[in-house]
């Protein structure tokens, strides 16, 4: 019989989660045996040198500050078990992007993994600010880290700011997301967008939609409707009318 790689040897033996250094409690909701092989294919590849600590966790996804080259990065690894077929599907039909993508139940993470690399790059490309996206693999995806050697940058929500000057800014990034890089973020909210060095940064958009896409008038209109109600409630004029107009007109910027 062939002698077993070292790979297997290390998922036999578990000593690899040992080596990320995580309690039982959250290795136990993402890694599975599917995802420690492509991290290890992934770490490889991208000369992760270790895994430093989660981040954040939610429901479909859990993020990981890591570091290579003495650098810190950030790594998303989107739960096999969790990131369900039913209700992420949506997202993906009618996007034409992927219309030639063979999508099953098997490998639809992998494809929303790639999704999420695709929307960060064209924000990127059309001057909207948001993490760096360098590669993905399977249901890993490296991005750029924003935050200080301490912590991570904060939530929206949780952000010490003058929420004038990041609402001009939020409008104008929504506003080039719909008419540049043609897309909707989709779930828009204090929650998905990050405050780090005085700037807005939007993240968690592997479902952001084409403008092109069935739905994309219903996700924009939640998500002007979101960000209307949380700033009118810091104070700040917010009207969904206006912000609605702004994003979807052809005028000049203000």
């Amino acid at each position: 019989m062939p002698e077993e790689s070292a790979l297997d040897q290390l998922l036999k033996s578990g000593e690899f989660l040992h080596h990320l250094d995580m309690d039982r409690k959250t290795a136990d909701l993402v890694f599975d045996r599917r995802t420690i092989r492509a991290l290890y294919e992934f770490m490889s590849s991208q000369r992760i040198d270790y895994v430093d600590f989660p981040i954040s966790a939610g429901k479909e996804s859990v993020v990981f500050k890591v570091i290579r080259d003495k650098k810190p990065l950030v790594l998303k690894i989107y739960k096999l078990s969790t990131l369900r077929f039913s209700t992420t599907w949506k997202y993906i039909e009618g996007d034409y992007r992927f219309s030639r993508e063979r999508i099953s139940k098997s490998n639809f993470v992998y494809i929303w993994a790639k999704k999420e690399y695709t929307n960060l790059y064209e924000m990127r490309k059309n001057g909207i600010l948001c993490p760096r996206p360098y590669d993905f693999h399977k249901n890993l995806l490296l991005m750029s880290y924003l935050g200080n050697q301490v912590s991570p940058a904060p939530r929206l929500k949780d952000a010490d700011c003058d929420y004038g000057s990041v609402y001009s800014e939020i409008r104008i990034f929504m506003r080039a997301m719909y008419q540049k890089a043609k897309l909707v973020h989709a779930d828009l909210s204090e929650y998905n967008i990050l405050y780090h060095r005085k700037h807005a940064y939007i993240v968690d958009v592997g479902q952001s939609v084409s403008r092109e896409h069935p739905a994309a008038d219903f996700f924009l209109e939640r998500d002007v409707k979101n960000m209307s109600i949380f700033f009118t409630k810091k104070g700040i004029e917010a009207p969904y009318d206006d912000l609605l107009s702004f994003v979807k007109g052809t005028g000049p910027y203000e």
